[in-house]
């Protein structure tokens, strides 16, 4: 059986048992990864570093709905819920999800109306959902989704997309990036990293098999 990769997300990133699911309806043919190591202190040495190394992720989801015309959901919206899914993951929801941020929007809305009066302390920055990426057992990781960008090519008769390309950018956060109280998100980061370390332990045993 195929293994699809997919993208999760918590809209309340503190609970989140229940994610969102954004399977991938084909596997992607290829991912771009890019690490970027940090910069080092101007005239310091030039091994010492600020940190470790940013990691991001590059790909593009192929969606099509074409197939799927008996479906109840496909034959009617085409493949306009799952846009939908992905873009909610980038708007910032708090504690309600996507009601949410609709609320805070309308409440920011009247408070402007009223003159932004009423004396109280500063709103506290809202919260993007928590964004997690599995791609094979040794990638499911916490993300933040930094780019989307969706080339629609096909239309059915109410003019909703039928066939797209979804570019998607992915920046991996660390679990220094998270708050303690992220404790899946924060777990799930660490296995993710020390994954790597085992890899890299493997790979140098690689390197001597290939040599030989």
């Amino acid at each position: 059986m195929l293994m699809r990769g997919m993208l999760l997300s918590f809209s309340d990133p503190d609970i989140g048992l229940v994610p969102t699911m954004a399977p991938f309806q084909y596997n992607p043919a290829e991912i771009t990864r890019t690490l970027t190591v940090a910069a080092g202190q101007q005239g310091g040495p030039a091994l010492r570093v600020a940190g470790p190394p940013a990691e991001a992720y590059t790909l593009k989801i192929e969606l099509d709905a074409v197939d799927a015309v008996d479906k109840p959901i496909s034959g009617v919206m085409g493949v306009q819920p799952l846009l939908a899914t992905i873009e909610a993951m980038m708007e910032p929801a708090g504690k309600l999800g996507v009601l949410g941020a609709v609320g805070g929007a309308l409440a920011g809305a009247v408070s402007a109306l009223r003159g932004g009066g009423g004396g109280g302390g500063p709103i506290p920055a809202p919260s993007l959902p928590l964004v997690v990426m599995a791609w094979s057992p040794t990638r499911i990781v916490p993300v933040r989704i930094t780019s989307f960008s969706a080339h629609e090519t096909g239309f059915n008769a109410g003019l909703l997309p039928v066939q797209a390309t979804v570019d998607l950018g992915l920046t991996v956060l660390r679990p220094a990036d998270l708050d303690s109280n992220l404790k899946l998100a924060g777990f799930m980061a660490q296995a993710y990293q020390a994954v790597r370390s085992t890899l890299a332990v493997a790979g140098v045993a690689q390197g001597v098999e290939l040599m030989l």
